[in-house]
């Protein structure tokens, strides 16, 4: 019969180093776009005043404070943005908006996303998902 080729233990730790590696860094991406800990089909309404912006990657982070306290609005990307009706110079701190989307189901996580609409009204901005007919909007997240 002829012989298995033999691997050593060297080329075989290399290996399930580098299988290890690839399923760890996954992690992050996978957990990051789960929505298990919210509602998808809820249509929450938080009417607040902005009160700090993070125009950044991976979300567009809104902090609104409302009669009800404060929420972390965690809306799309920037690249979403660029590819919408949405730019930077658009939104202030002290500006008013009115969020439709989904909240964390833990009540004491103060968190808001799957953003269905974003509205202000100072502004007359208004974005939604999905985009009305005649709108290039991209899905939530992207």
């Amino acid at each position: 019969m002829p012989s298995q080729p033999r691997y050593s233990r060297r080329y075989h730790c290399q290996h399930v180093a580098w299988l290890v590696t690839l399923l760890l860094s996954a992690a992050p991406v996978l957990a990051h776009h789960s929505y298990a800990d919210y509602d998808r089909a809820e249509r929450f309404e938080l009417r607040g005043i902005i009160t700090a912006i993070t125009w950044a990657n991976p979300h567009i982070i809104f902090m609104v404070h409302s009669a009800d306290g404060d929420m972390r609005i965690e809306w799309i990307t920037v690249t979403g943005a660029d590819k919408t009706s949405a730019s930077k110079d658009q939104f202030a701190v002290g500006n008013e908006l009115i969020i439709i989307g989904s909240r964390n189901l833990d009540p004491d996580r103060h968190i808001m996303t799957l953003v269905k609409e974003l509205h202000m009204p100072q502004s007359h901005f208004d974005w939604e998902y999905p985009a009305p007919a005649g709108r290039k909007q991209l899905a939530p997240g992207l």
